[in-house]
């Protein structure tokens, strides 16, 4: 039986208001949000796509600097598509990547201010695909967290709901097979909006590199 295809949607095309700064250019030391998640999702998935809204030109600017100068064969496996109605909310951006990755079997679906998720769990996490499930979310101490895998056969609801229609919607699907895996990754829970969550994510990461140092 052949490996299934998995590809990744990542979101990345909202104004970043409560930021006060444009997320996906957010250096972590000397990586931005965008490529430190798009060079963790390389690993596990066929391809990458990356929706760009506001700004989109720094984006792909971005995407372009980081990998195409590097790897040409990890570059052919990046694209970003523009969705011009981003004002709409982020549903319509899941639409316009789910329009273009309708050659997928599964979709790691992924947000933008993530970026702290470390490589073991995109690992463990694709491990988890099954088809007798249509949906799998991680859950850290009974907490429903992200990004999440969904099949192809989400595809289809999402591109005929309406514009400003949810995920949380399509999930809740009766007819949708779920799977929780409970894992111990906390970060699946965070998701950098302020510079309060940036400054305490970095002041986590900084623990965690201390507690490391010291073993």
């Amino acid at each position: 039986m052949s490996k299934p295809i998995i590809n990744a949607l990542l979101i990345s095309a909202g104004y970043s208001g409560r930021m006060g700064d444009f997320k996906p250019l957010i250096k972590l030391v000397d990586k931005t949000f965008i490529s430190l998640i798009t060079e963790k999702l390389l690993s596990v998935c066929q391809e990458i796509t990356i929706v760009t809204g506001f700004r989109n030109f720094d984006v792909e600017e971005e995407i372009r600097k980081t990998f195409h100068s590097e790897n040409k064969e990890l570059a052919s496996r990046v694209k970003c598509v523009f969705n011009p109605d981003y004002k709409d909310g982020m549903f319509s951006s899941v639409q316009v990547g789910l329009a273009s990755m309708q050659n997928s079997d599964w979709v790691l679906f992924h947000f933008v201010d993530q970026p702290g998720i470390p490589q073991n769990f995109y690992e463990e996490f694709v491990a988890q695909v099954e088809d007798k499930h249509d949906w799998i979310q991680p859950v850290y101490e009974m907490k429903e967290g992200h990004p999440v895998l969904f099949k192809n056969t989400i595809i289809p609801k999402v591109l005929e709901s309406p514009s400003n229609y949810r995920m949380k919607l399509i999930r809740s699907d009766d007819e949708i097979r779920k799977k929780y895996w409970f894992t111990g990754y906390d970060f699946i829970l965070e998701d950098i909006d302020t510079q309060a969550d940036l400054k305490k994510f970095l002041e986590e990461i900084e623990e965690i590199k201390n507690t490391n140092e010291l073993k």
